[in-house]
């Protein structure tokens, strides 16, 4: 029986700006810069004998996983018959602001497109993507982006960018959702930095990781910082550590940090490890991976 692998790649939003002003379906209008890195879970996708969609070989007809929540609208817009078998090995830390659900749905839908060559194109991967959450639609094309709308305009930025060292640090902490995070913004604090996300355009397309770093920006570290005091002490221990720059990672909890010296960016690691963090030392894409 035939299979393809993916690596779902872990989103990190460079510059997260929520607008005050509500888009289609009562969802707020965003400006985001992503890019994805080399942390991800790996998804394996088989066709099997039997019938349905199975995760590790347990049929899950009402499962509300997005993975098995993506498989089933493929299955049902292509009408697909053979058996399926979903097997994810997770790195990515669970609801951290990492999109590892989102990139795991994504790399499903990738997949089966690969696997029963449907020849899916962009625009119906987007359709798709957009009933499972609009993180999916930005992990369907992955790689480093402009994201708009209400996050259904993925725009992929076609610049030579440096790759960015980075250190990805979660915390044992666990927020209640990202709906319950963006309960927390309020309108005097949304999308007033639109001008940072112009200025880290700017060095992306210079190759100027100091104008990258300086200017990196998310809406939602004000409010994440005041309900999770260790996000602001993880960042200030980052930037302490020889970071030349750190953020919240989308929602929270986890935090990012760009350096230039891998050796400083190792003792960060180690000193944070020791608090109880997880933590990743990884490597920005230009590129999304396909099925392998």
């Amino acid at each position: 029986m035939a299979n393809t692998i993916l690596t779902a790649y872990a989103k990190i939003n460079l510059s997260l700006n929520v607008l005050p002003r509500r888009g289609e379906g009562g969802y707020f209008q965003v400006r985001f810069i992503n890019t994805q890195v080399t942390l991800g879970d790996r998804v394996r996708i088989s066709e099997t004998s039997f019938p349905g969609i199975h995760m590790g070989r347990s049929l899950v007809d009402g499962s509300d996983n997005l993975a098995v929540r993506a498989a089933r609208l493929v299955y049902e817009r292509y009408g697909l018959t053979t058996g399926i078998e979903i097997d994810i090995e997770k790195r990515i830390p669970l609801r951290a602001g990492l999109g590892g659900g989102s990139a795991d749905a994504a790399s499903v839908i990738n997949g089966l497109d690969s696997l029963f060559e449907l020849g899916v194109e962009d625009r119906e991967k987007n359709e798709i993507a957009l009933k499972l959450g609009m993180d999916v639609c930005y992990c369907v094309k992955g790689g480093l982006c402009t994201v708009s709308g209400v996050g259904e305009r993925v725009d992929p930025l076609l610049l030579d960018a440096p790759v960015l060292d980075m250190l990805i640090a979660t915390p044992p902490e666990h927020k209640p959702s990202t709906a319950w995070a963006y309960s927390l913004l309020r309108p005097g604090e949304m999308g007033n930095h639109l001008d940072r996300m112009k200025q880290l355009l700017h060095g992306l397309e210079r190759g100027d990781i100091g104008t990258v770093a300086e200017n990196l920006h998310n809406d939602f570290q004000t409010p994440i910082e005041r309900r999770y005091p260790v996000t602001g002490r993880t960042r200030a221990q980052m930037i302490a550590g020889g970071a030349r720059g750190a953020l919240l990672a989308g929602s929270g909890l986890s935090v990012y940090g760009i350096y230039s010296s891998t050796d400083r960016l190792m003792e960060t690691k180690e000193r944070l490890e020791k608090q109880g963090h997880a933590c990743f030392a990884v490597k920005t894409l230009r590129e999304a991976n396909r099925a392998v």
